[in-house]
Order: structure tokens, then C-alpha cells, then sequence
């Protein structure tokens, strides 16, 4: 079969597939309408997305940041903090050989402490993903990549600048992002 008639049959058989197949693909990002993505990306082998946005004028302090996981953006499963409050995040930066690095975002809440994190580097290295940690484990009750290529990270100078105001975890800066 010739090239372009098998990209006709890839179209065609693509847009034969029920709704609910296209639909069953994770949200490029959890964020509001209204609000700046700071980090998103969706999940490897799952339909969920996890994202670190910004809603107001966070630059100027007249905003907040908060953490969305879910499905659907509109109600996400889990939001920090709760709408109308601010939560405490950490920033951490994350160093590795060969031009290779990073940042991870980290809050804790009810026990638990999550981990959102990107690296890039050499090669178009681009990776990321969540971590999940039982307060006083060093193992995670869940780790999750980020879909290949799909990482979005924020290039707005304010947005960077408002997160690096933040403190840094100890632990992630001395052991870097906890694994398996």
C-alpha cells in the first residue's frame, strides 16, 4: 500500500472511532479557564493530568497557586488548597551530570506529601511526573511519568519568578525526587 493511502486509512479509521474512545484522553492540563498553567502534563497509562497553575496576579501577590489532579478540569479530584486559601508549596531545584536538571513543586496535605516534577536536559531530555508520599516514608504509595513529550512548564518570567520566592525542601534538595 502506497504511503499517502495508508494515512488516509489512519484518518479514516481515527475518525470512526466512537466519542467515548476520543474522549477518553487526559485534559492537556487541570488549570481554569481564567488561570496560567505553570506545570501540567498527563499521566502515563492513565487518563489523568496533573498540574501546578496560578489563578489571579500571582506575580504582584494578588493571586494564588494551587495543585489540580483529575480526569476532567471542570472538577478536578483533587485540588490544594482549597479554593479561597493559600497553601504552602516548596520550589527545589534538581541538579543531575550532563547539562541535566530541573525543579520539583511539593506541599503536604492530610499526610501525605505530593511531588510534581519536570527535569529536561541533553539530548531533548524532557521528563516528569508525580510523586505521592506517606509522611514519615521514604518509599512513594504512588509514582507517576509524565506522558512522553507531553510536559508543559511555564516560560512566563513572573510565574517563574513568584515560585522561586518559595522555600525549598530539605530532603528533595539533599536526596532528589523519591523513587521505588
Amino acid at each position: 500500500m502506497k504511503p499517502a493511502a495508508k494515512a488516509l486509512l489512519v484518518i479514516a479509521a481515527t475518525a470512526a472511532l466512537p466519542a467515548t474512545t476520543l474522549a477518553a484522553t487526559a485534559p492537556a492540563n487541570m488549570c481554569g479557564k481564567s488561570d496560567q498553567v505553570v506545570f501540567s502534563c498527563p499521566l502515563a497509562g492513565s487518563t489523568k493530568t496533573v498540574s501546578m497553575c496560578a489563578a489571579g496576579d500571582v506575580a504582584h501577590g494578588d493571586g494564588r497557586f494551587y495543585y489540580a489532579y483529575g480526569r476532567d478540569a471542570s472538577k478536578p479530584e483533587m485540588t490544594f488548597p482549597a479554593t479561597g486559601s493559600k497553601g504552602e508549596f516548596t520550589r527545589s531545584h534538581l541538579t543531575f551530570a550532563g547539562n541535566t536538571g530541573g525543579y520539583a513543586y511539593a506541599f503536604t496535605n492530610a499526610g501525605f506529601t505530593y511531588v510534581v516534577y519536570s527535569v529536561s536536559g541533553s539530548n531533548n531530555l524532557q521528563d516528569g511526573g508525580l510523586v505521592v508520599l506517606k509522611d514519615g516514608q521514604a518509599k512513594p504509595v504512588k509514582q507517576s511519568t509524565c506522558q512522553s513529550g507531553k510536559v508543559t512548564d511555564t516560560d512566563e518570567d513572573a510565574l517563574i519568578d513568584a515560585t522561586l520566592k518559595w522555600k525549598s525542601d530539605p530532603a528533595i534538595e539533599k536526596n532528589g525526587i523519591p523513587t521505588r
